[in-house]
């Protein structure tokens, strides 16, 4: 029986119980065994059978390991339950039948002390239940043994009984002093794991309030009151937070006429020193403005208002400029009568605001003269008013599409691309075919924005229409909707492919540096086939909203088939804003869609041809073969086209090929790459890495074969054999003493989303014998965040098996906190792109935070790609758990990396400035 926990149920008492029964049925079954030994000795040497009271022995010692049994059951459903009484009284019996047995010989004497020796360890939580099972058994055969004038009484039972009750008591002692240090051990263990969870919600639930704009004053209310000592050691980065927003903070002393006025520098021109005179606010407030902040005051002080609120000029002390001020505020503190005698509030710069309101007044003045049709909308999207140019396009009066709503006075067929244009992005811009009359359709250009108030909520639209009827516009629109995609409203395929061909016709294109791209959504499939195909397709009509809103250099955006986009980069040579016009695309691939009450959150891989001379004609080709190649990494990043990626159809077939007899064959190896405990100074755990030697081409790079297993689904069988190996490898080292070595394998996209992977780690570990704990499974963002909610499931089901999970290349993806406090992994592997940008001398924000992340989640940390020894320091300095890299070692075959293993440590580290191991 395991001993449990500390609990709110548990006390000294209990915890007693808790040993009481974990060591009951050793007794019991030495009785048994005893009783048994009793049986054979009689029948083999005795003629006096005494077999009644050997049966008695056994039937008792079984009626004590029974009610043990029953017991340890009981006590799980009632802590406070006790079956000390019963113990008590079965263990009288038992010891008396053996005292009255052990009095017929010095075998049978000898059996009943080593019972009693056993009673004395078995027992030690209990001084009674000790006391009745060794007293009567010890004591009973004296008188016995005397007048039969046995001198086995003085050679042995009295020298055995003396011992034995002083060791009993010994044990007695030392073993309550255990169990009570063992019980306070428990109990502050559980008050501290209690405070720090507290802890963490608390401050979890001020950061969130905190975050909350419509509740913003009364958060700082709350925090100035609930503030702990976790929230003032990171005061630093909330003033710095703050002050990024622009907010700043008044405090009054009513009674005292002192207001205390935070970055006046900022708001007021002035520089507030210690001990000057404090700021008179009215001083710089504009004089038509003061009555509108008494009257404001006035109304929270007396209760009319829940806050105060204001907004006025004010003329700066040193520029003497005019800047429009917003102040928000409460009472916070009031005396015994109800009157405020503390008001706190925040304080914003809205002149940007306010300049910006005027400029829309001064927008709204253009409204009738414009010749281009102009309207506004409700939020609702009914017309709410129109300007004549409008009236004249449609050839209807004004009163008559007051309260109308826009697509049944425009019936065009594109109103659900607008729609969902404008419901993302909050404008859509583009060219339709609306109706006129009864039967006309005209061709019109049409601009629709949505205008939103403070709180983000629509207010109306604004919108501009202008008339495409002549013959070269409708000549010119109609080209356009035949090689638009109905769905998303882009370009399709046709047309990029006549845009590529552009290339060839101009000599100049070529030199002018362009980029085209093939953008692919990572596992897409799992959406449609989870969520259905109307979600899928609302999420890609989303993602085209997006590519098509992107901004210069991006020159052309087209949809080639389902999840499958091409784009064209103008980047004029600069390979470095190449790399930040790619990143950016991704950031804004990556940003949460939501689709029909769905948070849906994607990633995409992207590969990149550079045009040339010698390229013209395989632009498309070798876009996609970098495009797979991103795949291969994961998915979420973007790969550049090389020579290496450039393989025929012939040659793919020949490969797949190959590769399922490979898989038949069991041809792939496994090499492991080592990992450097920081804290230890020694190996302890390590990678494991598939390796395949094809038998003509000899050893292949992963990446050679690896994307072309992920498309024909063959990667699932490879995992599965580099999963076998590696745990069969692990548990052969520990076989033969070279400790406890952790192994970590990789899982594809595949192998997760298999019904049997379950079956797949449970059986491995069993025909391995692998213990589970020295087991970690490694998976990557992008492949959790399809579904976050399965992937919880999913992993909670791994962790029932015992083994460990890591995020690998944390980082690169969407990386939510909220999801990941949701899953339960233990360890995070920083991308090897982070640990590159360390320099000697400089600190890495980027991998100092998701350090200080790790610790307050109380995961491990492992940083990928070390390759120089100020990266290593660094990463020792901020306390990282484990470091791989080629600074440590390569990946090695099995009977290398035990050569390794066995001469790491420390030392070596000062030994060779270039390389650990």
């Amino acid at each position: 029986m395991k001993i449990q926990m500390y609990s709110e149920f548990e006390t000294l008492r209990h915890r007693r119980l808790q040993y009481l029964l974990k060591n009951a049925p050793y007794y019991w079954l030495t009785s048994l065994g005893l009783s048994i030994l009793c049986a054979i000795y009689e029948l083999n040497f005795k003629e006096t059978l005494h077999l009644g009271s050997i049966a008695v022995l056994v039937c008792v010692s079984i009626a004590g390991y029974l009610s043990t049994v029953f017991s340890q059951v009981q006590a799980r459903k009632d802590p406070l339950w006790s079956p000390v009484l019963w113990f008590l009284a079965i263990l009288l019996c038992n010891s008396m039948v053996w005292g009255l047995f052990a009095r017929h010989e010095p075998f049978f004497n000898s059996l009943a002390l080593v019972l009693a020796a056993v009673a004395s360890m078995a027992f030690y939580s209990h001084g009674r239940l000790s006391a009745a099972a060794i007293i009567p058994a010890t004591l009973i055969p004296i008188p016995f043994l005397y007048f039969s004038n046995l001198e086995f009484l003085w050679q042995l039972h009295l020298p055995a009984i003396i011992l034995i009750y002083i060791a009993s008591k010994q044990r007695h002692s030392m073993g309550l002093a255990n169990v009570r240090s063992d019980f306070e051990a428990s109990r502050l263990n559980h008050m501290m794991t209690t405070t720090q969870t507290d802890l963490q919600k608390t401050i979890q639930q001020k950061t969130h309030e905190l975050q909350e704009a419509n509740a913003r004053l009364s958060t700082e209310v709350d925090l100035r009151k609930d503030v702990n000592q976790a929230l003032i050691n990171s005061e630093e980065q909330l003033s710095l937070a703050i002050a990024t927003a622009g907010i700043g903070f008044w405090d009054w002393d009513i009674p005292a006429r002192k207001v205390y006025h935070s970055d006046t520098e900022r708001f007021f021109g002035f520089q507030q020193l210690p001990g000057q005179e404090p700021l008179d606010l009215f001083d710089i407030v504009l004089e038509d403005d003061i009555l509108v902040i008494r009257k404001a005051m006035l109304d929270h002080l007396r209760g009319r208002t829940d806050y105060y609120t204001a907004r006025y000029r004010v003329k700066t002390i040193r520029n003497q400029d005019i800047k429009w001020i917003e102040d928000t505020g409460k009472i916070s503190e009031r005396d015994d009568l109800g009157r405020g005698v503390r008001l706190l509030g925040t304080r914003r710069d809205i002149t940007l605001d306010m300049q910006q309101q005027e400029e829309l007044s001064l927008a709204a003045s253009l409204f009738n003269t414009n010749p281009d049709g102009v309207f506004i909308l409700d939020a609702q999207q009914n017309f709410r008013t129109c300007n004549r140019a409008f009236c004249d396009i449609l050839q209807r009066q004004k009163g008559e599409l007051l309260g109308e709503p826009l697509f049944k006075v425009l019936r065009t067929e594109q109103h659900a691309r607008i729609e969902l244009g404008v419901a993302n992005n909050g404008r859509w811009n583009g060219d339709i075919v609306a109706a006129r009359g009864k039967d006309e359709r005209i061709p019109i250009s049409l601009t629709l924005t949505a205008v939103t108030r403070d709180d983000k909520s629509v207010s109306h639209y604004l919108g501009i229409f202008r008339d495409l009827s002549d013959v070269s516009s409708a000549t010119a629109n109609t080209e356009t909707l035949g090689h638009t995609d109905k769905l998303t409203g882009l370009y399709n395929r046709g047309y990029f492919h006549q845009v590529l061909n552009q290339f060839h016709e101009h000599r100049p294109l070529q030199e002018n540096h362009y980029a085209v791209c093939v953008l692919n959504l990572d596992r897409f499939k799992t959406i449609n086939e989870s969520l259905g195909i109307e979600v899928g397709d609302q999420l890609l009509s989303d993602l085209a909203a997006r590519l098509n809103n992107l901004q210069e250099p991006v020159r052309q955006v087209s949809r080639l088939s389902s999840d499958e986009f091409a784009l064209i980069i103008e980047y004029e040579n600069d390979q470095n804003h190449l790399h930040e016009i790619l990143t950016a695309i991704q950031a804004d691939v990556t940003r949460p869609f939501l689709v029909d009450d769905h948070e849906l959150i994607v990633t995409a891989s992207i590969g990149v041809c550079i045009v040339s001379e010698n390229n013209l004609s395989q632009l498309m080709n070798h876009a996609i073969a970098a495009m797979n190649q991103a795949r291969y990494k994961g998915g979420n990043n973007f790969q550049f086209y090389h020579q290496k990626l450039a393989t025929s159809p012939l040659e793919r077939l020949q490969l797949e090929k190959s590769l399922r007899k490979a898989i038949v064959n069991h041809e792939f190896s496994v090499e492991f790459q080592p990992k450097l405990n920081l804290s230890s100074g020694i190996i302890d755990s390590v990678e494991a890495l598939v390796r395949w030697r094809h038998p003509h081409k000899g050893l292949l790079d992963p990446q050679d074969f690896i994307p072309l297993a992920e498309e024909t689904g063959l990667i699932s069988a490879i995992g599965e054999q580099v999963l076998n190996k590696a745990c069969m490898e692990a548990s052969t080292w520990r076989d033969r003493g070279f400790g406890d070595i952790s192994v970590s394998v990789n899982l594809s996209s595949h192998q997760i989303r298999r019904d049997d992977l379950y079956e797949v780690i449970q059986n491995a570990l069993k025909t391995s014998q692998l213990p589970a704990e020295y087991l970690e499974l490694e998976l990557t963002e992008s492949m959790l965040m399809e579904d976050i909610n399965h992937a919880q499931d999913f992993l909670n089901q791994l962790r029932s098996l015992g083994v460990r999970l890591a995020l690998d290349d944390f980082g690169t993806g969407y990386s939510s906190l909220s999801y990941l406090k949701r899953l339960p992994i233990d360890t995070l592997k920083i991308d090897q792109s982070f640990v590159a940008e360390i320099r000697p001398g400089e600190k890495s924000p980027i991998v100092e935070a998701i350090m200080a992340m790790a610790d307050s989640l109380n995961l491990s940390v492992v940083a990928e790609g070390v390759e120089t020894r100020q990266q290593l320091e660094y990463l020792e300095s901020l306390a990282c758990d484990y470091a791989q890299g080629f600074i440590i070692s390569r990946a090695l075959p099995a009977s290398e990396i035990l050569t390794l293993i066995r001469h790491s440590n420390l030392q070596m580290l000062n030994q060779s400035p270039e390389s650990v191991h």
